[in-house]
Parts: C-alpha cells; structure tokens; sequence
C-alpha cells in the first residue's frame, strides 16, 4: 500500500458510525437536493485538498477513517488483492490493526488519538457483528467488546443492543447499562440516546433537546449534536437557546432523506445520495458534483475519497462558507 503523507489532522467524532458512501463511475455528476443555502466549493478547499492526495491502482481502494490533532498518526482503511486492512500510521511507523478478506467485513470505525474501536463481520451471508477496541499505545491485539458497533469519545465507547444502551470504560474494561433505546452519542461526558423517537439521557436533558424529534440519523462531537429531523438537519451546543436548522433538502421528490452525518467544530457531513459540508456558522452548505468524490469531516479533517483517490486536509486551514 502506498504510504498516506502530510494527511491533516483529525480529532475522534463521537457518536458517529462510518458511512459507506456507494462507488459511483468516474464521470457520475450528482444531483443536488439541497433547499437551503448553496455554495461552490472553495478553490482553498480545492488546494490543500489536492496537495494531501495519494493515487491508488485501480485494483486498490484506499480510504482515511481517522487521524490524531497533530496530523502525525492517521488510520487508513485499504483494499488490495482481495484483502482489507486497518492500518495505523504514526510519525512514519505502520501498525496493522486488523485485516479481513473483503472490505465489507470492516466497517464502524472510530478513533480518538489513542483508541480504535471497528466492526466485522464473518461474510457477506453471515451478518453476525463483533465490535473490537484497540489500544495504539500497547500495540497488542484488538479486544472483542460487543456485538453493535459503538462510537467513541475520551477512552470510553457507547453503543445500543438488545440488553440496552452500554457505557464502555476501556482502560478500566468496565461495561455499565445506562438505559433502553438506541443510537447514542456523547455529550460533553454524557451519554445521550434516542428512544420512541426521543432523546433521552441518564441525568438531565438539556431542556433544549426535549422537543426534537430525530430520526435514525445523529452524530456529535462531543460538543455539538446534530440529527435529521424530516427533510431538515438540525443541531445544538452548549450556549445556544434553542436547537437550529442548520440545512435541508427538498421534499420533492425524496428518496433516502438526510444520513451518515458527521460533525467536527463548526462543520458538518452528511448525505442524500451525494455528499454535503455544511457550515455552522454561515448556514451554507456546499455539495460535491466534481469527479464523483465524496467528503466527509473526520475529527479535525476534511476527506475526500473516491474514483481511485484518498486525501485529507485540515479543518483549521479551511476558509469559512460564506452566508448566501
């Protein structure tokens, strides 16, 4: 695999599940669906993008799922010779973190500088799923920890099964229920899930997320959480009165709504059939129809994967979308 260098620095998202955005032919032109405001992607998005890209062979498939703050140690998801692997790249040294047959067997993964946390599944027929967490620093072996993929923030690892919502110290190994429902996500260092289309928590609610209405898809950062509700993706943090739309798509016609979101800071990712980036402040939202690539924030870090090529570039470097 040829190595990823100078990739951007990313912070773990908790509360996301990877998405799994389709391959689509090399002259595909996405459709927009976008009802609120639109921009162009910035030329300066363009540059640092194109100055942290690796090309792949055409039998390779290379995606970044995660990065460190210093830029210094990123996780990289290849496919090559009908085998997948998760590898970690830290300061020029590469740790394998898990290897599977095909690249569907490995999805879910998360990371926050120092733990990994990622699915599998035996196959294609069999969609059985053991959730593992890897510790970069011991450079031991994955750790089975449950059967639901989990997301990740600070050390500790939160997902939803039959037995309810679990709380996973991964240090202490120490696996704690904190409710029934589903989807959860973190909070500062609280745990919030929704249940009969609710959020619900195991202390105080912020009275601000009471009334929201969510569907399936929520992601946070820790910081700020953010959800579809309708044909709207909505959002809150800390400080603010109330919850804001931060876009929306048309109602007409519909297909797969609003999905995969994926926050970090003041950006936010997600998908109706292409992909999005929108901008917290600004409310502006740019939609990639270019080369048929995706994007998506992980942690501190734009990426961009598709038609045989992987980059990264930093958040911080970004300009602002401005305002319609």
């Amino acid at each position: 695999m040829r190595a990823l260098t100078a990739l951007a620095a990313v912070t773990a998202i908790a509360g996301c599940v990877a998405a799994f955005p389709i391959d689509r032919p090399s002259d595909y032109t996405a459709e927009s669906k976008l009802g609120t405001c639109r921009v162009d992607l910035p030329q300066d998005w363009k540059d640092r993008l194109s100055r942290n890209t690796t090309e792949v062979g055409s039998h390779e498939k290379v995606t970044v799922v995660g990065a460190d703050a210093d830029a210094g140690t990123t996780l990289v998801k290849t496919t090559r010779n009908r085998t997948t692997e998760l590898v970690l790249h830290d300061h020029g040294k590469r740790q394998q973190v898990m290897a599977v047959q095909n690249d569907g067997q490995l999805f879910g993964v998360e990371f926050d500088g120092r733990w990994v946390t990622f699915s599998t599944s035996p196959g294609p027929g069999d969609a059985t799923t053991t959730t593992y967490a890897w510790d970069s620093r011991n450079d031991g072996a994955p750790v089975p920890i449950g059967a639901s993929g989990a997301v990740l923030h600070n050390g500790k690892a939160a997902w939803a099964d039959q037995a309810g919502v679990h709380v996973y110290d991964l240090a202490r190994k120490k696996d704690r229920v904190v409710g029934r429902g589903g989807r959860p996500v973190f909070l500062g260092d609280a745990v919030i899930w929704l249940q009969d289309g609710k959020f619900r928590s195991e202390g105080a609610l912020p009275v601000q997320l009471e009334d929201a209405r969510p569907s399936d898809s929520v992601a946070s950062d820790g910081r700020t959480v953010v959800w579809a509700q309708d044909d709207e993706l909505r959002g809150w943090r800390d400080g603010w009165a109330e919850p804001r739309e931060l876009a929306a798509i048309r109602p007409v016609p519909r297909t797969e709504g609003i999905v995969f979101p994926r926050v970090s800071g003041d950006f936010v990712s997600w998908q109706s059939e292409s992909s999005y980036v929108t901008d917290i402040r600004s409310g502006a939202t740019v939609h990639t129809t270019e080369g048929a690539y995706w994007l998506e924030v992980h942690g501190g870090a734009l990426t961009r994967q598709g038609w045989r090529v992987a980059a990264a570039a930093p958040l911080s470097e970004l300009s602002p979308l401005k305002a319609c």
